[in-house]
């Protein structure tokens, strides 16, 4: 029985356990300080195995906002996003032909990029103004790394931080379950999501679980600033890992 199950795996057992402590932390660091499943876990994904990003990452960023919105759907304003909404249909077309076309370095460059911009957002913060014109460029821009690399939200949180911490988790919490959505049935109709993906998420789930469930129980009593100053620099790392 379990060389029928490695078999199905399709992968060597240390790696997957490595996959899931990488999931188990960005799920742990996302719930206690508001981001680091996707902006974690791709480079060091990709640099375990390849195959898992985008998939499993979006899959699981769904799942996370799903948990998410439940304590701040009263927040939620979908006028506040709907062009960004909108921008993300062109976005999520222009990421699929990059996912599809362009070469495994480049993507990796690709990736890298949207984690040094994700770290950029979260420690500088740039106010810019906030209209349609801003909102569907975001939404655009989110797209592209979405489907890439399902690392959706910088572009957005660079856009709205000026609002409330409790309006910005319900809105970003909504917009991630409706784009996440667009995005697997964007990589599904590619042929981009499987069985396989699908099958290993479930073996995968319980590691995500319990890193939420350890942030839960723990994250108020760790200094936020640290942990997030922590989860900044193994991001960088990871992402010059992937350029050098």
């Amino acid at each position: 029985m379990p060389e029928i199950f490695l078999h199905w795996l399709d992968m060597a057992p240390l790696t997957w356990f490595g996959c899931a402590l990488v999931l188990a932390l960005g799920a742990f660091v996302q719930r206690a300080t508001g981001f680091g499943l996707a902006v974690i876990g791709a480079p060091l994904l990709l640099m375990l195995e390849p195959r898992l990003v985008p998939v499993i990452l979006v899959l699981f960023g769904l799942t996370v906002s799903l948990m998410t919105v439940r304590h701040y759907r009263h927040e939620v304003r979908l006028g506040e996003i709907g062009m960004a909404l909108l921008g993300r249909l062109p976005g999520n077309g222009v990421g699929l032909w990059l996912l599809l076309a362009a070469p495994m370095a480049l993507l990796e460059k690709l990736i890298a990029a949207s984690v040094l911009f994700a770290v950029a957002v979260t420690l500088f913060r740039f106010r810019l103004p906030v209209n349609r014109v801003s909102l569907f460029g975001a939404g655009v821009v989110s797209g592209i790394f979405g489907t890439v690399a399902a690392i959706g939200g910088p572009p957005m949180v660079l856009l709205m931080h000026g609002l409330a911490p409790d309006r910005l988790r319900g809105n970003l919490s909504a917009f991630f379950i409706i784009t996440a959505s667009l995005t697997l049935a964007t990589l599904a109709l590619a042929g981009q999501v499987r069985l396989w993906h699908l099958g290993l998420a479930l073996t995968f789930l319980p590691a995500v679980l319990a890193g939420n469930a350890l942030a839960n129980r723990i994250a108020h009593r760790l200094d936020r600033r640290r942990l997030q100053g922590a989860s900044l620099s193994l991001c960088t790392l990871a992402a010059l890992g992937l350029l050098l």
